[in-house]
């Protein structure tokens, strides 16, 4: 088992990356079946989770994202298994990015908790509104005032997509290493236009701190991604107060600092978090807002009554 786990790890990250497609989450860690299919039905509950992020607001066609995610365990032929489904639309710019994705994880135990391995399959979708595009008159006739390449009409094109994943959790600890778009889809809007959507490398990392003869649990975790040429990195300290209230704050290696704020009212949590930009952006924006929303339930499926009733005409 430990050759099959290292072969895979191995595959996922000799792969070569080239350009990202994805939302960006400062509460990554509240939505890891988004960055990782292995991690669904992680628990022993069905989960129903959804983001809001209006990023870095006052700047003209700013990213707005949406995420939609639910996920269960289910026991098959008695081996341990997860399903979900994602639902995502990000609008940034002309551009509209928006999936449906199916996760699988297949469960075993493994060093005092699980490992799973993980797949996705779906659907992405990519619209242009060329109707919008403006290039500037040049004053040297030699330069056209339009390209042959950028569309001028509303276009949309559509693809498949996969990603793998495989993710280790116990009680105090999780990891999760996974690979998105791993086939690169290419979206055609005509017979000139074309875009493509390249693999995505993240790794998710987090474990519970317990600080004695109190009622507060610290949460370190780490966020990073990559396409093997640009790196970003994820550092998140949050504290939590009796199992229902939490503060925290995040790093985002040379791009922001995040703090975030949230609490859990039994089986539903709320979460939010504010972004200041630690880069140039910081005198064009007012910084990016998200919220979020998880509602846990337990569900199991009813056990057939085995008992037959004998409806003979004697017993009446």
């Amino acid at each position: 088992m430990k050759r099959v786990i290292f072969a895979f790890i191995l595959m996922i990250v000799s792969i070569s990356l080239k350009s990202q497609f994805d939302a960006q989450f400062s509460q990554y860690w509240a939505c890891k079946n988004y960055y990782n299919a292995a991690s669904v039905g992680s628990d022993k509950s069905v989960n129903a989770t959804l983001f809001n992020r209006q990023q870095w607001l006052g700047m003209p066609g700013a990213p707005k994202s949406l995420f939609i995610g639910l996920d269960m365990p289910i026991t098959i032929f008695g081996k341990s298994q997860g399903v979900g489904i994602n639902m995502f639309s990000d609008n940034i710019g002309l551009f509209k990015n928006s999936s449906v994705m199916l996760n699988y994880a297949y469960k075993m135990h493994f060093w005092g908790g699980k490992i799973s391995l993980g797949a996705q399959i779906g659907i992405i979708n990519q619209s242009f509104d060329g109707t919008k595009v403006n290039i500037k008159e040049f004053t040297d006739p030699a330069h056209a005032a339009s390209d042959e390449y950028i569309p001028t009409t509303s276009v949309q094109a559509m693809a498949y997509d996969m990603g793998v994943g495989v993710y280790f959790s116990n009680e105090k600890f999780y990891a999760g290493l996974s690979v998105a778009h791993l086939m690169q889809p290419t979206l055609d809007f005509d017979e000139k236009s074309s875009t493509y959507v390249g693999r995505l490398v993240y790794f998710t990392s987090g474990f519970a701190m317990p600080i004695e003869e109190s009622a507060i649990v610290l949460y370190p975790s780490t966020l990073i991604k990559s396409d093997f040429r640009v790196y970003q990195f994820d550092f998140t300290l949050r504290g939590e107060y009796n199992e229902k209230f939490w503060a925290g704050i995040s790093y985002r290696w040379n791009n922001a600092i995040i703090a975030m704020v949230g609490v859990r009212m039994k089986n539903i949590s709320f979460g939010y978090s504010y972004d200041v930009s630690t880069s140039k952006l910081f005198t064009v924006t007012s910084g990016s807002h998200e919220l979020f929303a998880t509602y846990s339930f337990d569900f199991a499926l009813p056990v057939k009554n085995k008992t037959k009733i004998n409806k003979s005409v004697r017993y009446l």
